[in-house]
C-alpha cells in the first residue's frame, strides 16, 4: 500500500515541526509533498534539511488545489494536513488503520449536522474537536486520510466555489455517490 502525504504551506510557520514529527512516525510517506500557495513563508532553508516534493504556486490555488495534486501520484492512501496541525505519534498509523477499518474518510476534526447524536434539536452544525474516540459526522476537517480513489467522487460534482468548502466537498461527494462516511477516530494531533 502506497501512502502520500501532503503538507499545506500557506501562511502559517509550522512546517519544521510538523516535518519533525513526520520523521518519527513508525509508518513513512512513499511521497511527501509540500504544498505551498504563494510566498507568505520562506521554506528553502527546509528543504535543505528535509526531504520533500515542493509545489509552489504562485497563484493560489485555494484549498482544492493540493487534494487535485494528490491525483498524480500512484499512492493507494493520501493524508492531507492544514498548516495548523501537527502530527501526532504514530498519528498516520492511527489514521490509516482507521481509514482502511472503518472504510472511511478520517478527520483531525468534524462536524455534524445530519448525524448530529441530539435527535431531539433541529440539525445545526456542531464542532466535535479532537477526540478520545470514534464520532461519525457528517464532514471532516484539518487533516484528512482517505483512499485515492475517493477523490474522483469530489471532482465529479462542481463544488459552489473552489474558494473555500473542500472539506465539505470531500465528505458529502464521497457520501452521496459511493455511501463513504466521515469520521474523526480517536486520535494524537495538535491543532496550533
Amino acid at each position: 500500500m502506497k501512502l502520500l502525504v501532503v503538507l499545506t504551506q500557506y501562511k502559517r510557520n509550522n512546517l519544521e515541526k510538523q516535518l519533525q514529527q513526520l520523521d518519527k512516525q513508525t509508518i513513512k510517506p512513499d511521497y511527501l509533498v509540500v504544498f505551498q500557495n504563494e510566498n507568505h513563508v520562506d521554506i528553502t532553508h527546509l528543504k535543505k534539511k528535509y526531504q520533500f516534493i515542493h509545489v509552489k504556486s504562485d497563484y493560489n490555488t485555494k484549498y482544492f488545489g493540493r487534494f487535485a495534486y494528490c491525483l498524480t501520484f500512484p499512492v493507494d492512501i493520501c493524508c492531507v494536513f492544514d498548516d495548523d496541525i501537527i502530527p501526532g505519534n504514530n498519528c498516520l498509523k492511527n489514521y490509516i488503520d482507521q481509514c482502511i477499518n472503518l472504510n472511511a474518510i478520517i478527520g483531525g476534526n468534524g462536524r455534524y449536522g445530519i448525524n448530529n447524536p441530539r435527535r431531539n434539536t433541529l440539525p445545526r452544525l456542531h464542532d466535535v474537536g479532537i477526540r478520545k474516540e470514534t464520532n461519525l459526522v457528517d464532514f471532516v476537517g484539518h487533516l484528512w486520510c482517505f483512499k485515492k480513489e475517493w477523490l474522483y467522487y469530489m471532482f465529479s460534482i462542481k463544488p459552489f466555489t473552489y474558494d473555500t468548502g473542500e472539506d465539505m466537498h470531500l465528505c458529502f461527494s464521497a457520501k452521496v455517490l459511493g455511501n463513504i462516511n466521515s469520521y474523526t477516530a480517536l486520535q494524537n494531533t495538535t491543532v496550533f
